[in-house]
């Protein structure tokens, strides 16, 4: 945050103007919402309002907001220096993280596994095993962590994310399932901090909300205090996500005729698109048939395992059911392998085939980005 005194004259050069002009107007904005949780005059909130806006693509500034947040604007930097597709570079980052860049593009690990949540009420809402949920629960009960943070749905309209604050085990089930739309966690995490007073905190975040988070401990400009909240930074694989008008709206709604409301899961791994209605299927395609929707930001991201968190998750490699895991830091291990010890989480050994099938997409994603 801004110190009394400081000289901000050397960042002045780069603004919010030039983060429109740069990032946002040429549709490269990740929604990660670094921007929102960094700005010191809380001017961005005008821009955490396009988010919301059910008319709007995520990453769209409308004229009115951005005359506003210029009008309001102190010209710091905070927004620019902070934002990872300025200031983010992923193979730097590993290197700083555990002192040298993995040899191939899965990243650096410890442990690989397959893993399910014991708890049943837990696995019966999970996307997958339920794994993220039983980590979070053991950390909350264990007073480890002070909050959690994650993403919900809307109810109105239906299916839309946003970041929620979780103090409580028990409603950690409001934040299980995947989104394939964007929500700006690290707003999630600001808010943890400054609205809920937590200073202990878990998140499970995309690769783009890692890299944001990463940005602002290594940022001239960063906000460090978010940083060193995170003691535990749970990552999803990730393949690319839509906006929340093209998939739900124009695609699913008007499209095939299924109204958004009436959803219950949505499955979408890297051949189909699922979609469930009280749960029965209703809709399988080919994900190619949304590549076009699919948001430029993700089509230039080449991270698909979540290579700086503290433990990767995700569903390619493992059985239905299961979730794949991938053990990263020593806080990671620590973390997971006391949540097996505490009946919280069973594993299973991670098939070879399971690896490599997850090598290779991460291989793909990293030399072309997202493929159809």
């Amino acid at each position: 945050m801004v110190l009394e005194g400081e000289d901000l004259s050397e960042y002045k050069e780069k603004s919010f103007e030039d983060l429109m002009r740069e990032v946002i107007n040429p549709g490269l904005c990740t929604v990660c919402g670094t921007c929102v949780a960094v700005c010191p005059y809380n001017v961005l909130i005008l821009r955490e309002e396009s988010f919301k806006r059910l008319g709007l693509h995520e990453l769209e500034v409308t004229h009115d907001i951005y005359e506003s947040i210029e009008e309001l604007c102190q010209q710091c930097g905070y927004c620019y220096y902070n934002c990872p597709i300025v200031s983010f570079d992923l193979e730097k980052a590993e290197k700083d993280e555990f002192g040298y860049i993995a040899k191939d593009e899965l990243g650096n690990f410890i442990e690989a596994y397959m893993a399910q949540a014991t708890d049943s009420k837990t696995l019966e809402n999970a996307q997958r095993g339920g794994v993220a949920t039983a980590l979070l629960k053991y950390m909350l009960e264990k007073r480890l962590i002070d909050a959690a943070v994650g993403v919900t749905t809307t109810e109105h309209p239906a299916w839309k994310p946003k970041p929620m604050v979780i103090t409580k085990p028990e409603n950690l089930m409001k934040i299980q399932k995947a989104k394939y739309t964007p929500a700006a966690t690290v707003i999630g995490v600001n808010s943890a901090i400054y609205e809920w007073n937590r200073s202990r905190i878990a998140v499970v975040a995309t690769p783009c909300q890692v890299h944001g988070m990463w940005t602002m401990e290594t940022s001239p400009r960063g906000h460090r205090k978010i940083f060193d909240s995170l003691k535990l930074v749970i990552g999803l694989f990730c393949y690319g996500t839509y906006s929340y008008n093209d998939l739900f709206i124009n695609f699913l709604a008007k499209k095939h005729g299924i109204i958004p409301s009436s959803i219950s899961k949505i499955d979408l791994d890297t051949e189909k698109l699922r979609v469930y209605v009280d749960d029965e299927l209703k809709l399988e395609v080919h994900r190619n048939q949304l590549h076009k929707y699919l948001r430029k930001s993700c089509k230039n991201c080449n991270d698909f395992t979540n290579r700086l968190a503290d433990i990767s998750l995700g569903g390619i490699g493992s059985t239905e059911k299961w979730t794949t895991v991938l053990v990263r830091t020593k806080r990671g291990k620590k973390t997971f392998d006391d949540a097996v010890k505490e009946g919280y989480i069973k594993v299973k050994p991670l098939p070879t085939e399971g690896l490599e099938k997850i090598k290779e997409l991460a291989r793909l994603k990293f030399q072309r980005g997202v493929v159809d």
